[in-house]
């Protein structure tokens, strides 16, 4: 795990609002469609090489309130189709300092098991950082290596 500090960049995708309680409950979870939504009908789209993101923004209240989720990326031929295609949507990734945690392995089991690690991390009392709760970041930088970047104060 590493501070980084990101810039600001355009980014199009398709999203939804959710919580965890949903997700982690059988038959309710979006996120899980919203890739695949993603992966049907736009990853096609895309050049070989191109970076997926899952965000998270929106936040309600913590980790257990209802939050925006978005699955994108920052293909400029895919930023053109949302003129045309309304379900698409362009939003802003948020520069600033984020807490980066990493993880290899088959998906989604990987990035499952790292978001159990990030909550765990930040629920201890001696915690050095503090959530900001403003936008977290999934960044996929191949078919099994995933970085979650956790906006803090």
């Amino acid at each position: 795990m590493e501070v980084k500090t990101f810039t600001s960049r355009q980014l199009v995708g398709i999203s939804t609002r959710t919580n965890n309680h949903h997700e982690q409950t059988e038959g309710e979870g979006q996120i899980a469609q919203l890739w695949q939504t993603f992966s049907q009908k736009y990853a096609p789209l895309l050049s070989e090489g191109s970076t997926l993101y899952g965000i998270y923004s929106g936040y309600e209240s913590d980790h257990h309130g209802d939050f925006d989720a978005m699955v994108a990326c920052d293909a400029a031929g895919l930023m053109a189709h949302a003129d045309t295609d309304k379900t698409l949507q362009i939003q802003q990734l948020d520069g600033g300092r984020y807490l980066s945690f990493a993880a290899q392995g088959e998906m989604p089991q990987t990035v499952i098991r790292l978001w159990e690690l990030v909550w765990r991390y930040f629920e201890h009392s001696d915690c050095p950082y503090q959530r900001a709760y403003h936008q977290d970041i999934e960044i996929y930088h191949q078919s099994d290596e995933v970085e979650i970047a956790i906006s803090i104060r």
